[in-house]
């Protein structure tokens, strides 16, 4: 019962157009803040501790934190995917990313630095393995989505991999994480649109 009320009220009009903003909203924040410096040359990290957008690299990780958040919850609610390991991998990451954007990382702090290193790392696996479980979850309902969103996945994985072996510890790994990342959180939601409304429609 309690889950019917949430997929109801996450199945709104109001909830759909926040949940396209959130979207649009995550990628955009970060190309926003990335270029503040140069990608290329510079992490996150490096352009909000070191380069004086201390300010704005909290408010990036704090709005991408919420917006990414709600966007995968409210799939996780539409597709009745109730796995308590997914939604806690789910928090736990992006408990990490605000951590990540808290912790100061700066020269001569060499625990501060780690921790926030740790934090970075967490904030990726945890965030990864909570989606693979939900993809996993859709092998059972459309093996055809299954296939598109695993290969999906393992693009934003694989593409951030190679990127940080070709330009090493710069913003354009983590710039294409974030930009990939959502665009493959749309692709997967326009994919499951169809069914959920075949399925709303015969509730």
């Amino acid at each position: 019962m309690l889950d019917d009320l949430d997929r109801k009220r996450f199945h709104r009009k109001q909830m759909t157009w926040l949940a396209i903003f959130a979207i649009v909203m995550i990628p955009l924040f970060t190309w926003l803040f990335a270029t503040r410096e140069s990608p290329a040359d510079y992490t996150f990290t490096m352009i909000g501790n070191m380069l004086g957008h201390r300010v704005g690299f909290i408010i990036w990780g704090a709005a991408t934190a919420i917006l990414l958040g709600f966007y995968i919850l409210r799939l996780f609610v539409l597709q009745s995917f109730r796995d308590t390991r997914a939604r806690k991998l789910l928090l736990w990451s992006l408990v990490f990313l605000l951590l990540t954007v808290l912790i100061p990382s700066l020269e001569g702090t060499y625990l501060l630095n780690r921790l926030h290193d740790f934090s970075a790392v967490a904030f990726a696996l945890c965030l990864v393995m909570s989606l693979y479980l939900f993809i996993r979850h859709l092998h059972e309902r459309d093996e055809k989505v299954y296939g598109l969103s695993l290969a999906m996945l393992h693009t934003v994985i694989g593409g951030s991999l190679i990127l940080l072996l070709l330009f090493g510890m710069t913003g354009i790994f983590q710039l294409f994480f974030f930009v990939s990342l959502s665009v493959f959180l749309a692709v997967l939601n326009g994919k499951l649109f169809k069914g959920r409304d075949r399925e709303w429609k015969g509730d």
